[in-house]
């Protein structure tokens, strides 16, 4: 384990039971009750469905986390499902509809791609979130099942990724790119390729600038929008820290600065 990722752990766990100190969380950051990982504000009725009808085990136990991404995302957005137009994301707003988990299936074999959120409307954002797990590099993996896609996706800058990852596997160690092809391959099915982004939406602490780590998931992540120029789906990144505080700044709703301060109080921490 990574200095950065141990640290990381050990300072989102300290948060988690701060902000909930009647909660009971296990020595590796589990809680004994998935609501002890919640916000307030925040209820499993606004997420449950979407996870069950997904095939990832989130509820039984990642989400229980106090350094999940699951956590982070319905943490951050279900208070919006009931009213998505209000909400901003990377500048969009006018939102129809917001789903958790959306399966997004390549035509391949093998589980299909999930995605953590889905914001649909005129400009649909289509969310891959994430907390920790960059920290853990990952070699990417293609099955020559890939070989076969024959049609339109084929032409795409990020199918000419699965033989760059192939040929230098090592290229990315912090940024799961191969995650992200697969995605688009997904979402390259859906109809609204045309106007949909691809949105990383990545956790840091606030001391992020005094580790490598951090610095160098930046530059890769830096890279690979740079070799995807022109791509659709469109890949954008941005904080989550970066993306609270736009919300702050662009609402005058009481509910939503309370949100905010909720969310900084568990996840904006120096580790």
């Amino acid at each position: 384990m990574s200095h950065a990722l141990e640290r990381a752990k050990a300072r989102l766990l300290d948060a988690a039971r701060r902000a909930k100190p009647h909660a009971t969380f296990d020595a590796a950051g589990y809680s004994l009750r998935l609501d002890d990982n919640l916000i307030e504000g925040v209820s499993l009725s606004q997420f449950e469905a979407d996870y069950l009808a997904g095939a990832g085990q989130e509820l039984r136990g990642k989400m229980r986390a106090a350094h999940s991404s699951a956590a982070l995302v319905v943490n951050a957005f279900a208070r919006w499902r009931t009213n998505p137009s209000t909400l901003f994301l990377v500048d969009v707003t006018g939102f129809s509809a917001l789903r958790f988990e959306v399966v997004f299936p390549t035509g391949l074999g093998g589980t299909p791609p999930h995605l953590d959120l889905v914001a649909y409307g005129p400009a649909p954002i289509a969310v891959e979130s994430k907390c920790l797990e960059y920290l853990t590099p990952k070699t990417p993996v293609f099955s020559r099942s890939y070989d076969t896609i024959t049609d339109a996706r084929r032409d795409s800058p990020w199918f000419r990724l699965i033989d760059l990852l192939r040929r230098d596997p090592e290229r990315y160690r912090y940024l799961d790119v191969a995650q992200l092809v697969k995605h688009a391959l997904g979402l390259m099915r859906a109809p609204f390729i045309a106007d949909v982004t691809l949105l990383y939406l990545y956790w840091e602490p606030l001391n992020h600038a005094d580790f490598a780590d951090f610095q160098s998931h930046r530059e890769e992540i830096a890279s690979a929008q740079t070799m995807l120029d022109g791509a659709r789906p469109l890949l954008r990144s941005a904080t989550y820290a970066e993306m609270w505080e736009d919300w702050r700044k662009r609402s005058k709703d009481e509910w939503l600065k309370t949100h905010v301060d909720r969310l900084q109080e568990r996840y904006a921490i120096v580790i």
